[in-house]
């Protein structure tokens, strides 16, 4: 789109071009996205700059329903009983309390970059790396970040299961393996024994073999909480509104009982 002012130098835009014929995205009518690819495909197209492979839809696709479940002690809960006027500050309040110690990946990411790169200036094997790496960590008295969790002991069983989606199309390389070990040898101290590699964690390992930078880890990790975060809101608004303190408070479950996901869903995609 040229500028009225002459002489101007235009931005440079890669990802979307607007103009009167329609809107393109990464060169791509979107008139022809929506309705034949699905939203896992075009966010991939979109941050990534290319088509994804069938193994690249189904491993994004893990990572973006891998986090989707949240629970009764939410920000959110707290906030839209103090001002049930705004769903939206309540949603956005939850993400506020993410950090490098719940949440987000994108520290986790960035760790593993540089633990790759002590590795390879030092020639050193994954082991060694390992090694050092958590060395620096309990001379500096930091904790590994992307391990433990408050109810998860040695396993979080949705880092598992996202694990296995990525090894069985491809997914677990240099940078899984090298965060694995870390862990491996952090948890060697007895009072670490119990702490698990958590969502976050397996969240910043499979999203860098996908290829996405760390800060972009964050965005990916709210869109997978986004549903639990609206649904928890949801809840709390059809309920009578009140202030209430929500950490802690002991919390009665009445949705549906257990039970296995339909045959017609337990399938692999043409």
């Amino acid at each position: 789109m040229a500028h009225k002012t002459p002489g101007f130098t235009p931005l440079t835009v890669e990802a979307c071009d607007t103009r009167q014929d329609g809107v393109f995205v990464r060169g791509y009518p979107q008139t022809q996205i929506c309705g034949n690819m699905t939203y896992t495909e075009s966010f991939f197209l979109t941050l990534r700059g290319r088509l994804p492979s069938d193994a690249e839809t189904k491993v994004l696709d893990a990572v973006l329903t891998g986090m989707i479940g949240y629970t009764y002690w939410s920000v959110a809960r707290t906030l839209i009983s103090a001002n049930p006027q705004q769903p939206f500050l309540a949603f956005m309040g939850a993400f506020m309390a993410g950090g490098d110690y719940t949440m987000f990946p994108q520290h986790c990411g960035e760790e593993i970059r540089r633990w790759e790169a002590l590795m390879r200036a030092g020639n050193l094997s994954i082991a060694e790396t390992a090694v050092r790496v958590v060395a620096e960590y309990n001379a500096a008295k930091q904790r590994m970040p992307g391990v433990g969790h408050p109810l998860f002991i040695k396993t979080d069983p949705r880092s598992v299961r996202l694990r296995e989606v990525a090894a069985k199309h491809g997914f677990v390389g240099e940078k899984t393996l090298l965060y694995e070990a870390v862990h491996a040898e952090y948890i060697k101290h007895p009072k670490r024994a119990d702490l698990c590699i958590n969502i976050d964690g397996r969240f910043a390992c499979t999203l860098l073999e996908l290829g996405f930078e760390p800060p972009e880890m964050t965005f990916v990790a709210m869109l997978s909480l986004g549903p639990g975060v609206i649904a928890d809101i949801m809840e709390q608004l059809r309920q009578k509104p009140s202030l209430q303190l929500m950490v802690g408070l002991p919390y009665e479950y009445t949705g549906e009982p257990d039970r296995p996901l339909p045959d017609a869903f337990i399938r692999e995609r043409d």
